[in-house]
């Protein structure tokens, strides 16, 4: 009876015993690893999250400390899981010295949202004198580049750096290449700016010992990098379409460093998809509507592509790598057509059927609209008989679908006569938009005998 007492006594006695928090308490909660997460502080007897305002480096500085680390940064909140409860910290300010989170000076009352739950990156390790480490980082190989020195982690100034100092510093970080990120597209760090003019001729082991100096730079010129396990390979910058109908259309793919990914369809247009037709071995092309192409996977390689026509390869193109805010639902996609339209080559483009529609024409290899300033029925039954129809009339823009590309014709006006659009008089430097591209409606039924058009001038 005793043994079977104690033995209750010792079950009760382990199931009552509670983990218990103080007052100031930290944990970090829905990271991929120990060291980095969701930032929580145990306050009023309760777990609740720090808001991101204000919240910098320092501050994570201090938290880390605080949980048995040597160093850390911030993570911002977009890439942080939301929290939930209450948000016990506000427009956060440590000095650097402190032993606690809670010591340093913050405000109680807050106008944020779980949304803006901020979250921190811990370093297991010690940083020694010249480590560097990417901070803000969308992929994990990219982000604003940080360098530790006199003990304080501190950022990189864009004066002078090129992609030889970024193939530097990433294969100081364990990569074999990189490229620059544009200041523009990084968030601002904080602390001291350390390095400043560097100069190196590629074959440093460490960044810290290319040549620099220590000149005034402001934070909206941190440089970031994106990094590279493999080297670009013979396949660098060659194109395919996955998922479309027919072996001409579909998804449109770009392989760099060895591993092929998508393009985002931001300002993507019917010139940048008629570089890559031509690259791919077509004449021509057109951009897909996003919603017929099938999402893709992998890596999003470019974005913002701005092609002239001219050139051989979709990556000579202007463009942007360093992907922030396109995810695969806009992955886009392309039409390549293997015949060359004529000079002047007219077509329909967008309508509810096909006699109806967005005017474009072929001009400087390139499809493009045409802008409806004094476009009208006249200028509509050229355009129609030049289709191989009878007669048309225009189709207000505000009905129209809005096209891509260059708008090649404005001002149009035809006697009437004409056979072909092209031949009518126009400007082509338009100051128009492509709100203001001009539709048509075709008939194959021509004009009631006895009836005709004569424009007055």
């Amino acid at each position: 009876m005793m043994k079977r007492l104690m033995f209750m006594l010792y079950i009760i006695s382990e199931t009552c015993i509670v983990k218990s928090h103080n007052t100031g308490d930290l944990r970090l909660i829905d990271g991929l690893q120990e060291n980095k997460g969701r930032l929580e502080i145990f306050y009023n007897d309760t777990w609740g999250t720090v808001c991101d305002d204000s919240f910098d480096n320092i501050d994570a500085l201090v938290a880390c400390r605080q949980l048995g680390y040597c160093s850390g940064f911030v993570i911002r909140s977009p890439f942080v899981n939301d929290g939930n409860g209450t948000i016990w910290m506000d427009d956060l300010q440590c000095n650097g010295t402190e032993n606690s989170l809670i010591n340093c000076i913050y405000q109680d009352s807050h106008n944020c949202g779980n949304h803006e739950d901020v979250g921190i990156n811990c370093d297991i390790a010690c940083p020694q004198t010249g480590d560097l480490r990417l901070t803000e980082s969308v992929s994990g190989n990219d982000g604003r580049l940080e360098i530790y020195i006199n003990g304080s982690w501190g950022t990189v100034c864009d004066n002078g750096f090129d992609n030889i100092e970024a193939v530097v510093a990433c294969r100081q970080l364990g990569y074999r290449t990189g490229t620059v990120i544009r200041a523009s597209l990084i968030y601002d760090g904080s602390g001291t700016i350390w390095l400043n003019n560097l100069d190196c001729d590629g074959s440093e082991s460490k960044l810290i010992n290319c040549t620099h100096n220590y000149l005034y730079c402001a934070h909206y010129n941190d440089v970031g990098i994106q990094c590279f396990l493999n080297n670009p390979s013979e396949d660098h910058g060659n194109l395919r379409l996955i998922g479309g109908r027919n072996e001409n259309e579909g998804r449109l793919e770009i392989n760099l460093y060895g591993e092929w990914g998508t393009i985002c369809d931001d300002l993507f247009d019917n010139i940048d998809a008629s570089v890559a037709c031509k690259q791919l071995g077509y004449c021509t092309g057109t951009v897909l509507k996003s919603q017929t192409v099938a999402d893709g996977n992998g890596t999003i390689w470019l974005r913002n592509v701005g092609c002239l026509g001219s050139e051989m390869k979709l990556i000579n193109c202007s463009h942007e790598s360093y992907i922030r805010d396109c995810g695969h639902q806009d992955d886009v996609g392309i039409q390549c057509n293997s015949t060359c339209p004529a000079t002047g080559q007219l077509r329909i483009i967008d309508g509810a059927q096909e006699h109806e529609g967005r005017l474009e024409i072929y001009l400087n290899g390139a499809w493009g609209t045409v802008c409806d300033d004094y476009f009208d029925d006249i200028d509509a039954t050229v355009a129609c008989y030049d289709l191989g129809y009878c007669s048309g009339q225009v189709v207000s823009s505000n009905l129209i679908v809005n096209g891509l590309g260059t708008i090649w014709i404005d001002d149009l006006t035809c006697f009437g006569i004409e056979v072909r659009l092209n031949t009518c008089k126009y400007t082509s430097n338009s100051n128009c938009r492509p709100s203001e591209d001009v539709g048509v409606r075709c008939s194959a039924a021509c004009p009631t005998a006895g009836k005709f058009i004569l424009k007055l001038f």
